[in-house]
C-alpha cells in the first residue's frame, strides 16, 4: 500500500524521478546528408484479436469487456495456461481530491480499505487468505487513481475476489484501526522525508499554482490526519466515510481480472460479486484551472537535494500529451531531444565536459494539463555552464523548427513501437490487470485499442508542429540541483530548502537569440532495426529446462539453449568473463569498474542506436570479473556484439572522460551511504560474510588517488588470464550460436588459462552453531530518522536440499504473519518483510524492519515474534500446513512468462557454480514430502534454539528512541567485515550438481 510520485506529474523537478526510457526513442546517428531522401511510406504491421481487442501475437488470452447493472466496467482476460490468476480495481479518485483540511485522506482511505469487512471481519482476513495460497497484494493512490490488485493460484481466484469485492461493498474502517493506520501513513511518509525523489517532487508542487489540486501535499502524515483535525473537533473517520461515499461508486470504478476460467465464468462471478457495489452515479473529478500560470512560468528554481547530485531540469508547460494518443507529439520529441548519438544534445554538452546523461519525455499531470520536460545530469564543470547548456538546448529546438516533422523520423518510431507490441511478452498477471484497470480510466482510448495504446498510429506533421510550439521560452521552468546553490527558503513538508527567482532579462535574450548551432542535427537512419522475424517453431512434447552443453575447453564453455516455448524473434547472449586480477583487491576492482564504464561510454553511439531498435547491452563488474549481456530482437545480435566485444578488448581511454567518469563515480559511492536505509542493509550484509567483497568506503578509498596513467598501466593486465563462460539462449540455432562462441574466442585468444584455485567460485563465511554476531553502522545522513534492522539465521549451505525445503517452509509461513505483527499490529514501520535469503553458497531466514524506533527495541520485538510463532505453528491445523505447502510447491513450479524469466534461472545456476538448472523441481520435491512435525522440529532446533545468527544494525544519526530495552542488543559486536571474517572458516567451493559433460548436458534426442 503505497502513495506514489505518479508518473503523470512531471514538470522541473519530477524529471529526477522519471524512468530513462524516452532515451530508447532516440536513435544515435551522423550527420544527416541523406536523410530527407528516405522513403516517407511504409505499411504497417497487422494485429490479432480477440472480441475486436488488438493483442500481442504471443498472447493466447482472449478478453471481453462487461458493463455491470451498476455502471462498473469490467475487462475479463482467460488465460488457460496461468498458474496465477489476479485482479484490479481502480478508482477514478485519488490525492487531487483530498479534502482541504485533511491532506492525504484518499491515502488513508486505501490503507483502512484493507482492515476488514462486514462479510469478513478478521483485519488480516484477506492478506492471509491469499498467502496461504501463494498470493499477495497491494494498492496505489496516485493523482486521480486509487489502484488495488491482487495475484493468488489460480485454483483460489473466486474465493479472493469475493473478499476483494467487500472492500467496495462494505467495508468497516474499523475505529480501532484507525489510529494504527493514521500511524502506518506517518510512517510511509517519514520513510520519505530523506528521500530526494520525493523531496524534490513536492518542492515542484509547492512552487506551482496554489489553488490547482497539484499544489497539495498527498501523503498525508501524522499532524494532518491525526493531531490537527482533533485539535479543531473533526473526526477523520467520519471524514473518510464521507469521502468514500463522496467517490467510490461503481460508475467511476474499472476492474479487470485475469483467470484460467473461460470468459462465461469470468463473467458469471464478476456479476455476482460486484454487482452490489453501489452506484451514486458520481460525476468524475475534474481539476479546472491551470497547473502552472504565468506567475510560476519563466522561473529559475535552485534547490539543495539530500545526495550528492548536479541536475539542470528544464520543463515546458504543454498539453496533455494522452490527448493524441494516436499521433504521440511529444514521443518525437522526446526521440530527437533525449538521443545520445552524433549531433545530439547530449553528445556536444559530453564533448564540452559538462554533462554524463540527458533524459526527455512528454508527460501528464492532469487531464488537459502537462509537461515536456528535458533533464541533464551535469557534470561539476558543467554546474557553471548552466546559462550555456539552456542555449544549447533552444539551439537544437530552432533547429527542429527549421525542419518540420519529418515522415521518415516518425516511420521509425511507429515501426519500432508496432514491433514492440507484435512481440510482446507475458507480465506478472498481477501488473498486468493493475495496469489495464488504470489505463480503461482513459475514455479517450478506444477499447479495441486498450493493450496497443503505445503503438504510434498515424503521422500528423500540423499537430506535431503543433505541440513544438510549447517548447518555447513563455513556458519555460528552469531548477538547478546542486549542494552547491545559495538557498534562502524551505519546503514546509520536506523540508527542502530552495531559492526562486524569475528567469534574468540577460538570459531570457540569450535563448530568445539563441540560433543555431552547426555542432547539432538530425539523426540519420537507425541499421539495427531489425527487417526479419521469423522463429523456427517446432512441436515439444516439454519444454527443456536446462541449456545444453555447446563447448567446453580449458579457456572457454559455452551453454545453449533454443527457445522452445516462447517463440519470439529474440535473444540473449551473456559472457561471464572470470579474470583473477579484476577481483583480487579494493584497488583492481574500482579500476576495472572505471574500465567499463568508459568502454560503454565510447560504445554508446552504436549502443543507442541498437537499444532504440529493441537490441540492448550492458556490462558492469561481477563477482568474479566481467559481465558482458546483449538481449533483444536477434536478426543483428551479432553485429553488436562483434564491436562490443572489439571495443573490450582493444579500448584506449581518454583523458577527459576518464576524468568525467571517476567523478560520477565517487558521487556514485558517496551516495550509496545516503540511499534508503532498507536499499542499504542487503549490500551490507552480503560484505559482511562473502568472499571477496568491498564495501563502498574501502572502493571510495582506492579510488580517490587513481591517476589516468594508473588506468593506462593496469588496463593490459585485465585479460592477462581468463576463463569465458557463455550463455546463447533464444531464437538462435546452433550453428548460428557456434559462430557467436567463435567470435568472442577468437576475440580473446591471447588470454591465458585459468588453473585450479583461479576457476573456483567466491564462497560465503560459516557462522558458528549457536554463535550470534552484530554489527553497528552508523548512516552518514545527519538528518535520517529511520533506523534498519535485518536479523539474519544462518540455516545451512545451499547444497542440504532437505534443509532448504525446510527453510524454505518456515519462510512460507511467516511471511504473512511477521507482517501483521510487525507492522499491522506492533506498528513498528512501514518496511516490513521476512523470507529466505540465499548467499553465495548458504542460506538462511530474514527479518527485516526500518522504523523510528532504536535497533536494541526492534531486535527485541523480531525475537519475541520468533519465539511467540513457535506456539502458532504447534497449534496450526494439518489443513492449514498442507495449503501453505501446496502454495510454496506452487510457487516453485509456477511456469515462466517469458525469455527472460528463462534466463535469469539459467544464469543464477551457472553463475553459482552449482549448476543446478533443476534446483526448483529438486526443492517443491523436498517440500512435498515435509510433515508438520519436521517442520516443528527445525523450528525450534533453527530458528527458536539454535543456528547461527547476524544481526546487522545501520542506525539513524537523528533517532530520538533512546528507550533501553533489558537484555538487548544481543550477539558479540564487530568492527568491521574482516574482522568477522578472521574469526570464521570459508564453505566448501561449489561443485556442480551433476557432472558437466556432453552426455550430462547434451541435445535431446
Amino acid at each position: 500500500m503505497r502513495l506514489r510520485p505518479d508518473s503523470k506529474f512531471v514538470s522541473a523537478f519530477s524529471l529526477l524521478h522519471r524512468p530513462t526510457s524516452s532515451r530508447s526513442f532516440a536513435p544515435a546517428s551522423a550527420p544527416a546528408t541523406n536523410a530527407r531522401s528516405l522513403p516517407p511510406l511504409r505499411t504497417a504491421m497487422t494485429f490479432h484479436k480477440s472480441n475486436n481487442i488488438e493483442k500481442p501475437d504471443l498472447d493466447n488470452r482472449e478478453y471481453k469487456f462487461v458493463k455491470l447493472p451498476n455502471d462498473l466496467t469490467a475487462l475479463l482476460i482467460s488465460d488457460p495456461k496461468t498458474d496465477k490468476s489476479a485482479a484490479a480495481l481502480d478508482v477514478n479518485v485519488g490525492a487531487f481530491s483530498d479534502y482541504e483540511h485533511l491532506p492525504g485522506l484518499a491515502h488513508f482511505c486505501e490503507h483502512l480499505l484493507f482492515m476488514g469487512t462486514k462479510k469478513y471481519p478478521s483485519e488480516n482476513e484477506y492478506s492471509s487468505f491469499l498467502s496461504n495460497h501463494g498470493g499477495h497484494s497491494n494498492a496505489y493512490t496516485a493523482a486521480e487513481d486509487t489502484n488495488y490488485y491482487f495475484e493468488v493460484n489460480h485454483q483460489y481466484l473466486e474465493g479472493a475476489l469475493d473478499r476483494f469485492a467487500q472492500f467496495f461493498i462494505s467495508p468497516l474502517f474499523d475505529p480501532s484501526c484507525k489510529d494504527r493506520e493514521i500511524r502506518a501513513v506517518d510512517s510511509e511518509n517519514k520513510k520519505n522525508l530523506q528521500n530526494d525523489t520525493w523531496r524534490l517532487y513536492q518542492l515542484d508542487k509547492a512552487l506551482s499554482n496554489p489553488v490547482h489540486p497539484y499544489h497539495k501535499f498527498s501523503t498525508g502524515n501524522l499532524q494532518t490526519l491525526g493531531e490537527i483535525p482533533t485539535s479543531q473537533g473533526i473526526d477523520t473517520r467520519e471524514e473518510l466515510l464521507k469521502f468514500y461515499k463522496d467517490y467510490y461508486s461503481s460508475n467511476l470504478m474499472k476492474l479487470a481480472v485475469i483467470g484460467r476460467e473461460d470468459l462465461e465464468t469470468l463473467e458469471k462471478w464478476v456479476l455476482e460479486k460486484f454487482s452490489d457495489v453501489a452506484n451514486y452515479n458520481r460525476p468524475k473529478p475534474t481539476f479546472e484551472g491551470a497547473v502552472f500560470t504565468d506567475k510560476q512560468l519563466k522561473k529559475l528554481i535552485k534547490a539543495k537535494p539530500v545526495m550528492t547530485k548536479n541536475k539542470l531540469s528544464i520543463a515546458f508547460v504543454a498539453p496533455d500529451h494522452d490527448l493524441h494518443w494516436d499521433v504521440q507529439s511529444s514521443h518525437y520529441y522526446s526521440h530527437l531531444l533525449g538521443h545520445e548519438g552524433n549531433g545530439s544534445i547530449l553528445a556536444y554538452l559530453k564533448e564540452k565536459g559538462w554533462a554524463n546523461g540527458l533524459s526527455a519525455g512528454g508527460y501528464t499531470i492532469s487531464k488537459g494539463n502537462g509537461t515536456f520536460g528535458v533533464d541533464i545530469d551535469l557534470t561539476e564543470d558543467g554546474i557553471s555552464h548552466y546559462e550555456e547548456i539552456l542555449v544549447v538546448l533552444f539551439q537544437y529546438l530552432n533547429l527542429l523548427k527549421r525542419e518540420g516533422a519529418h515522415q521518415w523520423i516518425y516511420n521509425e518510431l511507429q515501426e519500432v513501437s508496432e514491433m514492440n507490441f507484435k512481440f510482446k511478452q507475458k507480465s506478472s498477471p498481477s501488473s498486468t490487470v493493475s495496469k489495464l484497470a488504470k489505463d480503461m480510466q482513459q475514455a479517450q482510448i478506444p477499447q479495441e485499442f486498450l493493450l496497443s495504446k503505445t503503438v504510434m498510429r498515424k503521422f500528423d506533421a500540423d499537430l506535431i508542429k503543433e505541440y513544438g510550439e510549447y517548447l518555447s521560452l513563455d513556458n519555460l521552468r528552469v531548477s538547478l540541483i546542486s549542494q552547491s546553490v545559495e538557498t534562502d527558503k524551505k519546503e514546509k513538508w520536506y523540508g527542502t530548502d530552495y531559492a526562486i527567482d524569475d528567469l534574468s532579462p540577460e538570459l531570457c535574450a540569450k535563448l530568445a537569440n539563441a540560433g543555431t548551432n552547426s555542432s547539432l542535427y538530425l539523426p540519420t537512419k537507425n541499421d539495427f532495426i531489425p527487417t526479419s522475424f521469423e522463429v523456427e517453431k517446432t512441436d515439444v512434447a516439454e519444454p527443456s529446462k536446462k541449456p545444453v552443453l555447446l563447448k567446453d575447453t580449458e579457456q572457454f564453455r559455452f551453454w545453449h539453449k533454443k527457445d522452445d516455448q516462447f517463440w519470439v524473434p529474440k535473444a540473449i547472449v551473456e559472457l561471464f568473463l572470470n579474470l583473477p586480477s579484476v577481483t583480487a583487491t579494493p584497488y583492481s576492482t574500482v579500476m576495472t569498474s572505471l574500465y567499463v564504464d568508459l568502454v560503454q561510454d565510447k560504445l554508446i553511439d552504436v549502443s543507442y542506436n541498437a537499444e532504440i531498435a529493441g537490441l540492448n547491452f550492458w556490462m558492469h563488474t561481477g563477482k568474479e570479473g566481467i559481465i558482458l549481456n546483449i538481449d533483444g530482437y536477434n536478426q543483428k545480435i551479432d553485429v553488436l556484439l562483434k564491436e562490443v566485444l572489439k571495443s573490450l578488448v582493444s579500448f584506449e581511454p581518454k583523458k577527459e572522460r576518464f576524468d568525467v567518469i571517476k567523478e560520477k563515480t565517487i558521487r556514485n559511492l558517496k551516495n550509496a551511504g545516503y540511499k534508503v536505509p532498507y536499499q542499504q542493509i542487503t549490500s551490507v550484509f552480503l560484505n559482511l560474510v562473502n568472499e571477496r567483497t568491498y564495501d563502498n568506503e574501502e572502493r571510495l578509498a582506492a579510488l580517490q588517488n587513481i591517476t589516468f596513467n594508473d588506468l593506462q598501466h593496469f588496463i593490459p593486465s585485465i585479460f592477462k588470464q581468463a576463463h569465458v563462460e557463455g550463455l546463447i539462449h533464444g531464437n538462435i540455432r546452433t550453428e548460428e550460436a557456434n559462430q557467436i562462441a567463435k567470435v568472442v574466442e577468437e576475440t580473446l585468444v591471447d588470454s591465458k588459462t585459468l588453473f585450479g584455485d583461479q576457476l573456483s567460485k567466491p564462497r560465503t563465511y560459516l557462522l558458528p552453531e549457536g554463535k550470534t554476531f552484530r554489527y553497528d553502522k552508523f548512516l552518514p545522513d545527519e538528518k535520517n530518522t529511520n533506523t534498519c534492522v535485518q536479523y539474519f539465521i544462518q540455516l545451512a549451505q545451499v547444497t542440504d536440499i532437505s534443509a532448504f525445503a525446510l527453510g524454505d517452509m518456515v519462510a512460507q509461513l511467516i511471511r504473512e504473519p511477521a507482517f501483521d505483527t510487525l507492522r499491522t499490529k506492533e506498528q513498528l514501520g512501514y518496511i516490513v518483510f521476512s523470507g529466505l535469503v540465499e548467499t553465495r553458497t548458504t542460506f538462511g531466514l530474514r527479518v527485516l524492519i526500518q522504523s523510528e524506533r532504536n535497533a536494541a527495541y526492534l531486535e527485541s520485538r523480531i525475537v519475541n515474534f520468533l519465539n511467540q510463532y513457535k506456539n502458532i505453528l504447534d497449534e496450526m491445523t494439518d489443513e492449514e500446513f498442507e495449503k501453505n505447502k501446496e502454495a510454496l510447491i506452487n510457487k516453485k513450479l509456477e511456469s515462466l512468462k517469458n525469455l527472460g524469466q528463462e534466463n535469469s534461472r539459467f544464469t543464477r545456476a551457472i553463475t553459482c557454480g552449482y549448476y543446478d538448472f533443476l534446483h526448483n523441481d529438486v526443492i517443491a520435491d523436498h517440500i512435498r514430502k515435509l510433515t508438520k512435525s519436521q517442520v516443528q522440529k527445525f523450528y525450534t532446533e533453527k530458528v527458536v534454539h539454535g543456528s547461527a545468527k547476524l544481526i546487522v544494525n545501520l542506525h539513524a544519526r537523528a533517532s530520538t528512541d533512546t528507550e533501553e530495552v533489558a537484555g538487548f542488543p544481543t550477539g558479540i559486536a564487530v568492527e568491521s567485515a574482516g574482522a568477522l571474517k578472521s574469526q570464521l572458516f570459508l564453505t566448501p567451493a561449489p561443485m556442480p550438481a551433476e557432472e558437466i559433460t556432453p552426455k550430462n548436458f547434451g541435445p535431446k534426442l
